[in-house]
């Protein structure tokens, strides 16, 4: 009798534990927990410049990049403004060693990444995310499983772990009951916030956006310009966004660069940007051709 009276107790002791739990995760929930990195040598960086271009240069048939010389330090957001082939895309690969540079050095926390081998540019790559211009949403993963891809591939294997991130990002990018729909489903505005989640979800230290406004009307532009501000504040980011959409660019951006025959005609904030009397800055804002820049009709 003693005996059942025990078993008893332990029962009801273990349901009243079990309770507990329960109520806790209910009304206490757990935060996404950051993804941890292996140890690597960009760890011993303390400096505030994460990001250094010292005269890159690059041609294909032409220069496209003539001498760029920049600085980016930690939690900023740098706009990168230009016409269409302006070298702002062929830049931003060269960032993420996507491609090297003819002439220069790049560094990111102090290393300079145009002298890494292929499996040192994987370590840069786990910390420098690259959000492309068309988003590169997977059409064979669901919404939910394309952000846990990351993840995944970095050999996290706890599901409990991976569940609680892409919750966590899908609040992030407004996306709460969007998790089990597919490419498909999607407007072009949710796959660019699924691209951003994904982006984000290994907890990179820096982000490279690729014209991330390009192919949505402008009330979907303004709410994304919006989603990314908050998410690089939110995440600590540092980051790059190359657009040549204005608009974009003063909702993001705390510092702005003007690329223009190869280099960098402008820099500086966004009031120094409208302030300017420059007449290149001026067409830019305008939306007007430079007229350096027009070429006589033919005969």
């Amino acid at each position: 009798m003693l005996f059942k009276f025990f078993v008893v107790v332990i029962f009801l002791g273990y349901l009243t534990l079990l309770g507990l739990i329960l109520v806790r995760q209910l009304f206490h929930p757990r935060k996404s927990e950051p993804v941890h990195k292996k140890y690597s040598e960009f760890d011993d960086f303390r400096g505030e410049v994460v990001l250094e271009l010292q005269d890159v240069e690059k041609s294909f048939d032409h220069p496209v990049l003539k001498g760029i010389n920049l600085k980016l330090s930690r939690g900023q957001t740098l706009g990168v403004l230009g016409k269409s082939g302006s070298g702002k895309s062929v830049a931003l690969k060269l960032i993420a060693g996507l491609l090297k540079p003819d002439r220069g050095h790049i560094l990111f926390k102090g290393k300079d990444i145009t002298t890494m081998s292929e499996r040192e540019l994987l370590e840069l790559r786990k910390r420098v995310s690259y959000v492309f211009q068309g988003g590169a949403v997977f059409d064979f993963l669901n919404v939910r499983e394309n952000i846990a891809y990351p993840l995944r591939e970095m050999g996290i294997s706890d599901e409990e772990r991976i569940r609680e991130r892409v919750d966590y990002l899908l609040t992030a990018v407004e996306m709460e009951n969007m998790g089990d729909l597919h490419k498909d489903e999607l407007s072009s505005g949710s796959k660019k916030q699924v691209a951003i989640a994904r982006a984000i979800a290994n907890n990179p230290e820096m982000i490279l956006y690729d014209e991330p406004t390009t192919g949505v009307d402008p009330i979907i532009k303004k709410s994304l310009s919006r989603l990314i501000r908050k998410v690089n504040k939110q995440e600590h980011l540092t980051s790059i966004v190359v657009t040549h959409d204005l608009k974009c660019t003063e909702i993001v951006a705390d510092r702005i660069i003007l690329l223009k025959d190869g280099g960098i005609h402008f820099e500086g904030n966004k009031e120094e940007f409208h302030a300017s009397s420059d007449p290149y800055v001026q067409a830019f804002i305008a939306g007007k051709r430079f007229e350096e820049e027009e070429q006589p009709l033919s005969a």
